[in-house]
């Protein structure tokens, strides 16, 4: 009996797999049809709809909710990375062979024909070259010194603050003559990076550059923001890295206290919401040298530092006084 209900599954699981095989292949015919008469590789309203119907058939037949919609995303994000596989007639180059460097690569290979080189290597023939190093006068003068081979291209660097060396490559891009787009990957070493956001920040150079770059990225999978400047850029950074940063490695350095001073290992008390966030503290400590840098570098990180205490004086007080929900309103804008 139970033989006989295990090879049933097998069978259905047999035509699941062709039917999900066949239904990559048009997507990739669709894929080839939109290139042809020009339109956008993503439709968002398309993929809504079709997740819909997923998961209205899917519960019916008996799902909860969240996983018939877990299914369908997956299914449609399948057949999206199908469908712009090798969309873009585009040569990128990533300088920078770190973390954020080979997942950049690994992310753009997917729609465009993509490079990795470190910044010791010959700079190859390319339409787009991404720095994805330090903001260092090292990077500046590798701009300079492949200045011949950036000319009449897009050049982007993906610096976590702006402020110090985009005027520096702004000028660079009007006296060497190439589009200066500087973006902010809001992602580190991630093997899947689909529905993570893309900061593109343009310059007085970028021309056309903006609207190429951001099909590109949304093509990947990626969410694009537009900042208008790098001042922007490194404000509202401020508050989404270093605060952010800081409050993690606080509350991770508060945990080694708890352990020692009650003598209970506190990593076994964990509750669900804590192990989410310990999973974001384990990638901070995993690049604490970037934590550094932003640290050091983003020009309004110290008057962040000061109104977190400021705020956690508030909250504390708030919640000695019973008053959280007073303090505590409204959504995240």
């Amino acid at each position: 009996m139970l033989w006989q209900l295990r090879k049933n599954i097998d069978e259905v699981d047999d035509e699941i797999i062709r039917l999900l095989a066949k239904r990559l292949t048009i997507a990739e015919t669709i894929g080839d049809v939109k290139r042809k008469l020009n339109l956008p590789p993503v439709d968002h309203e398309r993929e809504s709809e079709v997740i819909d119907k997923w998961v209205s058939g899917l519960v019916e037949a008996g799902l909860d909710e969240l996983t018939a919609r877990g299914i369908a995303e997956l299914v449609i994000k399948a057949s999206t990375k199908r469908q712009i596989r090798n969309w873009f007639n585009v040569k990128i180059t990533v300088v920078g062979s770190g973390r954020l460097g080979k997942t950049l690569k690994r992310t753009l290979s997917q729609v465009t024909s993509t490079t990795l080189v470190s910044m010791k290597d010959e700079l190859p023939d390319s339409d787009v070259v991404i720095l994805a190093t330090r903001p260092t006068e090292d990077s500046i003068n590798y701009i300079r010194r492949n200045s011949e081979k950036i000319r009449g291209k897009v050049l982007m660097d993906s610096f976590s603050v702006k402020s110090r060396l985009f005027n520096v490559i702004e000028d660079e891009s009007r006296e060497v003559g190439f589009k200066y787009l500087s973006i902010h990957p809001l992602f580190g070493s991630l093997t899947d990076t689909w529905g993570e956001v893309m900061v593109l920040i343009p310059s007085l150079t970028s021309r056309d550059s903006l609207p190429m770059a951001t099909q590109i990225f949304e093509a990947a999978g990626l969410r694009t923001v537009v900042l208008n400047d790098p001042e922007t850029h490194d404000k509202v950074m401020a508050y989404i890295q270093v605060a952010h940063h800081l409050m993690l490695l606080a509350l991770y350095t508060m945990l080694k206290d708890a352990s020692r001073v009650s003598g209970v290992n506190a990593g076994l008390l964990m509750t669900h919401s804590l192990r989410l966030t310990m999973r974001a503290i384990e990638r901070t400590l995993e690049q604490l040298d970037v934590v550094e840098e932003i640290q050091e570098m983003n020009p309004y990180a110290g008057e962040v530092r000061d109104k977190i205490i400021k705020y956690i004086n508030i909250v504390n007080s708030a919640a000695a006084e019973g008053r959280l929900s007073e303090v505590i309103g409204g959504d995240l804008k």
